[in-house]
């Protein structure tokens, strides 16, 4: 931590963030202390927990804070005065309050997430001190609602009017660059010899920044930038952003194989495909290009429209997907110029409505689970043995405890965070002690408070400017202003201050404890599970069972692909994970469209597609046990063989539609050989095709 506070080099914007929130909360502290409020500290001290540069991150952050401490206030409210005669049954039921709050929260992935952990640990906040005096809980909620008030006021007030620092810049900004990124993708997919590793880098780097922009743009609702109320039109061009992705791995696969199959790019076609990327590469939209470069695709494929031979049903599906790709592409221009004219076509947005709803995102049920089950054993362990000792101290402690089992859940082994924390929260301790002995005895005034104060408090707020020092920065603050308690007159108890300290650490080491083992999993596990997701929902598609619309399922996939990324610096041996997404997104897309149009071609043909689906199926559960399983050779067989059928039948009506989903499930299974498509279906059998290997299911 040392090392990274030495290698900060601020910026003049970070000393401004640290003088407008140290203003906050000092402007909140004089209020509540002008106004005789219970504890003026817990308005400080909201100022540095909702303190963001942005404004409106600020703003969505304050408002659910809000919410959620009203919530956590009523609930303390109802159970302690209830239950105070029955102890374990009182805890049980504050602790289940605070888990069942933090399992809502870990499966929120909004800013709304906030608002049920505050409810939570708020309820223990005001609850477990007043249960040797439950007849002031009332004043105590109250207390807490209005104090959390006041410093998110005073916060917000501050962060929008001195300087404010608004969203809709940054994320304009952050868009311009994806879209320059997806232009050079565009350009190294187009390009047969372009290094594997370079486009894995560059859709694994778009595809978290994609989520990214999800989490900037639920905030342009609480400021007033240009973007303000834009939240859904932006949220339909990240899902356009994202539909990018796997069209231009199938365009990239499909000029390869047919590269390898023919030796190359017939001219005509090349011509095609190096317009298209001179049209996805220039910085303003011609709508008029793109609507003759379809044409042109269109005149050329008609060449295939009864293709028999597999460089022919290659090129079939590679202008498909061409015209995919210049849709989407035009909708992501669209929405980009829309938004900055201020105006955005509502038939645009709407085309991507659904792919853009929570439903898209990925949720882990077994986390929040544990991470709620967590917090209720902390809880219960510290109050328990606070019954059984009568510990005067013992409120801070199951109050701790149950903070500490909330506020780290969002990683994946909190553990070291939560060391860390204890670790600040002693050193707050000791500059706590300083500030009570040595320096607030000499106080006169409230100028002499501030000006005691604002070294310490500045060159910490410059700390929570970096992901690096940012937890430092806040433990230091916030524990130094709530343990420090100050008040309308200067009190120091020293003996009740250490026990005190020493009950928060307690209480945090409890829940470091009881995390260890309930709720920490390795970076690998992590990896596995959201690989393991996206393998159930393949097998769900398979099966019929998974009824998603198609973007919607896609968005979703690509989703736990940019939950992987992160991830991947910690576990290297998980890389080729990541690049196997991809392929795996085109298997659950072609799923999803044989399921779709399989009503389009007859009994028999349909009855052998349902076996390929089923036995896709089996082979995505049994990767769900065994990691490493492979899948059976003869579904690439059973594919092969439904390709001769469709290919012969040249009069059915759903001959195209059935073929492009065959050719793209194919070529994802193998990535060597080609289906032998003039053999009779009962000679379908080819015994020396490779086995499924490379980029695989």
């Amino acid at each position: 931590m040392f090392t990274n506070i030495l290698a900060l080099r601020p910026k003049g914007s970070d000393w401004l963030f640290s003088v407008k929130t140290f203003a906050a909360s000092v402007l909140a502290l004089f209020i509540a202390l002008t106004f005789d409020l219970d504890r003026p500290v817990w308005a400080m001290a909201t100022v540095y927990v909702v303190a963001h540069p942005l404004s409106g991150v600020l703003a969505s952050k304050a408002l659910y804070r809000v919410i959620g401490t009203i919530f956590g206030a009523v609930a303390a409210i109802v159970l302690v005065p209830n239950l105070v005669d029955a102890p374990v049954l009182l805890s049980l039921s504050l602790a289940l309050w605070v888990g069942g709050c933090l399992y809502l929260s870990r499966l929120d992935r909004t800013p709304k997430s906030y608002l049920f952990m505050l409810a939570g640990y708020t309820a223990a906040i005001v609850g477990f001190p007043c249960v040797t005096d439950p007849g002031t809980i009332f004043d105590t909620a109250i207390a807490r609602v209005q104090e959390i008030s006041l410093g998110i006021i005073c916060a917000t007030v501050v962060s929008h009017v001195v300087f404010p620092r608004h969203v809709g810049p940054v994320i304009a900004a952050r868009i311009d660059g994806w879209m320059a990124d997806v232009a050079k993708l565009a350009t190294l997919s187009f390009d047969v010899n372009s290094e594997a590793d370079k486009l894995y880098r560059d859709r694994a780097r778009i595809a978290a920044d994609i989520g990214e922009l999800h989490g900037l743009a639920v905030h342009l609702g609480y400021e007033k930038s240009r973007f303000s109320g834009r939240t859904r039109q932006l949220q339909a061009l990240q899902s356009a952003i994202a539909a990018l992705l796997p069209v231009l791995y199938a365009v990239h696969d499909r000029i390869t194989a047919l590269t390898e199959y023919c030796g190359q790019i017939p001219d005509a076609l090349q011509v095609i495909l190096d317009d298209v990327v001179a049209h996805l590469a220039m910085e303003q939209h011609d709508g008029a290009r793109a609507r003759a470069l379809h044409l042109r695709i269109t005149t050329y494929g008609e060449a295939f429209a009864n293709p028999s031979d597999w460089a022919g049903l290659l090129q079939l599906n590679l202008c498909n997907r061409l015209h995919r790709l210049l849709n989407f592409h035009a909708d992501c221009c669209l929405i980009w110029d829309g938004l900055r004219a201020g105006s955005v076509p509502a038939e645009v947005v709407d085309r991507w409505r659904d792919s853009a709803r929570d439903q898209a995102l990925h949720r882990d049920h077994g986390v929040a689970f544990r991470s709620g089950l967590t917090a209720v054993i902390a809880t219960l362990l510290v109050c328990g043995f606070w019954i059984l000792t009568a510990w005067p101290s013992g409120a801070t402690a199951a109050m701790m405890a149950a903070v500490g089992g909330c506020i780290m859940s969002f990683l994946d082994n909190p553990v070291p965070a939560l060391k860390g924390f204890i670790r600040y929260t002693a050193m707050a301790i000791v500059v706590v002690v300083i500030y009570s002995l040595a320096i607030l005895p000499g106080i006169d005034g409230f100028a002499l408070l501030v000006m005691a104060f604002a070294p310490y408090f500045l060159l910490l707020g410059v700390l929570m400017t970096s992901p690096q020092t940012y937890g430092f920065g806040l433990v230091m603050l916030v524990n130094v202003v709530m343990i420090l308690n100050v008040d309308t007159a200067y009190s120091s108890d020293f003996a009740t201050l250490l026990d005190s300290g020493i009950a928060s650490l307690a209480g945090l080491a409890v829940a470091a404890l009881v995390t260890a083992f309930v709720r920490s999993v390795t970076v690998d596990d992590s990896i596995r599970r959201l690989v393991i997701a996206n393998w159930r929902d393949i097998s769900a598609i398979a099966r019929g069972t998974l009824k998603l619309p198609r973007m919607v399922m896609i968005r979703r996939l690509l989703d736990r692909q940019g939950l992987i990324l992160p991830r991947l610096a910690l576990a290297p041996d998980y890389r080729d994970t990541l690049m196997r997404a991809m392929p795996e997104v085109s298997i659950a897309a072609s799923l999803h469209d044989l399921h779709r149009f399989k009503v389009l071609a007859d009994r028999r043909i349909a009855t052998k597609i349902d076996v390929v689906l089923r036995n896709i199926a089996r082979h995505f559960d049994s990767r769900r046990r065994d990691f490493l399983a492979i899948p059976d050779p003869m579904i690439l067989d059973e594919i092969d063989n439904i390709l001769r059928e469709v290919v012969a039948d040249a009069s059915s009506p759903g001959r195209d539609k059935l073929l492009i989903p065959l050719i793209a499930l194919r070529r994802t299974l193998s990535k060597k050989g080609a289906p032998i498509l003039d053999h009779p279906a009962e000679k379908a059998f080819v015994a020396d095709l490779p086995p499924l290997m490379g980029e695989t299911a």
